[in-house]
């Protein structure tokens, strides 16, 4: 399932991508984001005009509907990696669920997010944020549901960042 998000931001680009770049970015996204229990940086380094980032995610349940029931807390477990080149204003990214970290472990086949994150200047010196990216769950009846509800998490994650980047960007 496809999607894209936009956010207009009240500052120039080289502000918000300053923010972007921040390792404070993620406490603040934690803060603002249910059911995340934690966002840990694993990779955050500068180098060569481009910015790398690796997030791992704790969530508290997948779905608010499941908080009830102990699920192995591995299985609510992604990392986002994600590249941002400087010169392009544009970042790759993409999702990989931790459960058991086997890299071929079977179920990880059933689950694909990635995408793209693009700023864009506008003339009146605010910035244009589009989050473009494709979520497939490949389970058979429970798929496209589960795509369903994953965008809606994309969603709120999203608009969450967005809150905390203009948190940052207004730390000047």
């Amino acid at each position: 399932m496809q999607f894209e998000i936009n956010h207009v931001f009240d500052v120039p680009l080289d502000t918000l991508e300053l923010a972007l770049m921040s390792p404070d970015l993620g406490a603040l996204l934690a803060a603002r984001l249910d059911p995340i229990e934690s966002i840990h940086a694993l990779t955050h380094e500068l180098r060569d005009d481009e910015f790398r980032r690796v997030w791992r995610f704790q969530a508290t349940a997948p779905l608010k509907m499941l908080r009830g029931y102990p699920l192995a807390k591995d299985l609510m477990t992604w990392d986002e990696h994600s590249t941002y080149r400087m010169a392009a204003h544009t970042a790759r990214w993409h999702v990989v669920p931790r459960g058991d970290a086997a890299p071929d472990a079977p179920w990880r086949k059933n689950f694909v997010a990635a995408g793209t994150y693009h700023l864009d200047p506008l003339p009146d010196g605010r910035t244009r944020r589009t989050v473009t990216g494709n979520v497939e769950v490949h389970l058979k009846v429970i798929g496209p549901m589960v795509e369903r509800v994953a965008l809606l998490e994309l969603r709120k994650a999203y608009d969450a960042e967005a809150e905390a980047l203009r948190a940052l960007c207004s730390l000047g």
